[in-house]
């Protein structure tokens, strides 16, 4: 799944103990974690969703369970997200196993259950300018056969702003963020997983309110431009709490619960 949206939602808050003192609402804040997000899609007038359960040990990610029966496992080593683990009704389907050196992400292998499908590589290259290239390869007879095909990521004050899949021809996302928390700055080690082969944007630290979706073909030339405009709503520690795009005909819902 390449979904490069934030799938965030509506939210109802509870905290174990409360305090008049404003430093101590501060820190509560700072540690909420999302622990469930329905997502309500819309698609040629017949709607249906989804609902993300997630679990966690402290603030690290313990499980991802959908209401649709499959469900991602986190193994951590230390502090960074080491393994992944996806499940679908409870039979493993695949494995993505993520590489460090000095706190930056370096790879990605990720390794099908069943079949004679090789594994598919992420190389994660930090350039001199900021930017970050997730250059694709598989792993064939335990040798590794690279493409030519890249993923160029640019970062701006923390947030995932530009996207772009190089290969022969070009897609590449623009996002802009709003001021406020992503619902996944507490969760630790998320922030360093730059693949969006997920449901989620674990990277950003704020919340996407517009993307521009823009297409070209080998020459260079424009094919197509698409705009998405987010509706945000927060609680009151600026957290996103829900998100709409749409119109009545085909939409976007998301709901979350802390």
């Amino acid at each position: 799944m390449k979904k490069i949206l934030c799938l965030f939602g509506a939210l109802a808050l509870v905290l174990t103990s409360c305090s008049s003192d404003d430093s101590s609402k501060d820190a509560a804040s700072e540690t909420l974690l999302p622990k469930k997000i329905v997502e309500t899609t819309v698609e040629n007038g017949k709607s249906g969703s989804v609902t993300y359960t997630i679990t966690y040990d402290g603030n690290k990610l313990k499980e991802i369970a959908l209401s649709d029966a499959s469900r991602s496992v986190y193994t951590y080593t230390g502090d960074l997200i080491t393994k992944v683990e996806l499940y679908r009704s409870s039979i493993l389907q695949s494995t993505d196993v993520y590489a460090y050196e000095n706190g930056k992400l370096t790879s990605k292998i990720t390794t099908k259950a069943f079949g004679s499908s090789p594994q598919q590589k992420l190389t994660f290259v930090y350039n001199a300018n900021g930017t970050v290239n997730a250059n694709q390869s598989e792993i064939i007879d335990r040798q590794e056969v690279k493409y030519d095909t890249t993923t160029l990521y640019t970062f701006l004050n923390g947030n995932l702003v530009t996207s772009e899949y190089i290969n022969s021809e070009r897609d590449k996302v623009s996002s802009t963020f709003d001021d406020k928390k992503s619902p996944f700055s507490s969760v630790t080690g998320a922030k360093l997983l730059l693949d969006l082969d997920d449901n989620f944007d674990f990277s950003s630290v704020n919340n996407i309110v517009k993307n521009v979706a823009v297409a070209y073909a080998s020459n260079g030339a424009v094919t197509s431009t698409s705009t998405t405009t987010n509706i945000n709503k927060y609680n009151a520690s600026n957290f996103l709490t829900e998100t709409f795009s749409g119109d009545a005909k085909d939409s976007e819902k998301l709901e979350i619960t802390y």
